[in-house]
């Protein structure tokens, strides 16, 4: 595959610690205590402990219930992890230089794969944040009593707002830094780009949620079904990325802009509509794995300069902990 592209040099030297010509192919490991940051490695402890929670929530879920969609969604978002990231790292390999180009270079943290292109805390970002959208939605009740594609718009708006957190923090605490010159990294919200916003933060998890909806809920568990939901979920990604080839900059950012209203439009339709009060059992899974991510964010703000759209997401987050969670917290109350 060849581990060098034109613009990683000159990103890298940015970060120190990478040289990949000399990184190995496979995987690399390294003492955390050797990190550039001491928020690497609390970041990447937050983000494996979040993996396993919600593996392990996702197998007692299918015990308790009898319904294997939760651990088919957690299976299915390692198999589309692993299929999108390599192209964003050797898109000259893949034929997306000119259209793409090199979006972004992760700096070295404890364990690295692919010519220390990708870190283990990656691969598990997506299992942990998109189950924990996906939770908070299902224990409101939204994705049984909602149309697949509603609870999917509601998935796809949870995750945005808790993604963007850790989007707008990373290029800050230098976690990994963006390419000027990639052509799909303007415009910029913050300090992430848009199509980062709205493609990987909004369209990505619509449609992992709505293929999970289809493709996975109420059927058993075969690993066809969890590769096709993997596989298909950049799809989704592409629908929401065609319509914004014909413009420049400017033509683009209004279209990632209505696309992202349209999301929101949706989910909050779907939930002021939503008045069934049915009664859910109590489950602490979804709001206090959303908590310890939203106090961990915060911890880690400290040890850089937090841009202000970073704090309107968290408060966002905090709003659909309580608004998602709040029939289960009403249900514990009740209980005690």
């Amino acid at each position: 595959m060849g581990p060098c592209h034109p613009d990683f040099a000159t990103l890298a030297d940015t970060l120190g610690q990478i040289n990949c010509k000399t990184a190995n192919p496979l995987v690399t490991v390294r003492n955390p205590s050797a990190l550039e940051s001491w928020t690497q490695p609390v970041l990447e402890l937050l983000v494996l402990a979040g993996a396993i929670a919600a593996l392990v929530h996702a197998i007692r879920w299918w015990r308790q219930r009898n319904d294997p969609s939760n651990l088919g969604l957690w299976l299915a978002t390692v198999v589309y992890v692993l299929i999108l990231e390599p192209p964003l790292y050797f898109p000259d390999r893949f034929g997306l230089d000119e259209q793409v180009g090199l979006i972004f270079v992760h700096n070295v943290f404890t364990v690295q794969f692919l010519y220390d292109r990708l870190p283990l805390y990656i691969v598990a970002f997506y299992p942990a944040m998109t189950y924990l959208a996906y939770a908070l939605v299902q224990r409101a009740g939204m994705l049984d009593r909602r149309s697949p594609l509603a609870g999917a718009a509601c998935v796809a708006v949870v995750f945005h707002v808790g993604y963007e957190i850790f989007d707008q923090l990373g290029p800050d605490l230098r976690w990994w830094v963006w390419n000027p010159a990639a052509p799909s990294n303007t415009p910029m919200l913050g300090d992430a780009p848009l199509t980062s916003a709205v493609i990987f933060a909004a369209a990505a998890p619509f449609g992992t949620a709505l293929l999970t909806r289809l493709l996975l809920a109420g059927h058993p568990l075969r690993a066809w079904r969890v590769a096709a939901v993997g596989v298909l979920t950049p799809l989704a990604m592409m629908v929401f990325s065609i319509p914004t080839l014909p413009f420049g900059p400017a033509g683009r950012t209004v279209v990632l802009w209505l696309e992202l209203a349209a999301l929101v439009a949706v989910a909050v339709t779907a939930l002021r509509q939503d008045k069934s009060g049915a009664a859910l059992r109590p489950d602490l899974y979804a709001p206090v794995a959303g908590a310890v991510y939203l106090v961990v964010m915060a911890l880690l703000w400290t040890a850089g300069n937090a841009p202000p759209i970073a704090i309107v997401y968290a408060l966002g987050w905090t709003v659909v902990l309580l608004a998602l969670s709040r029939r289960t917290l009403a249900g514990i109350g009740q209980r005690l």
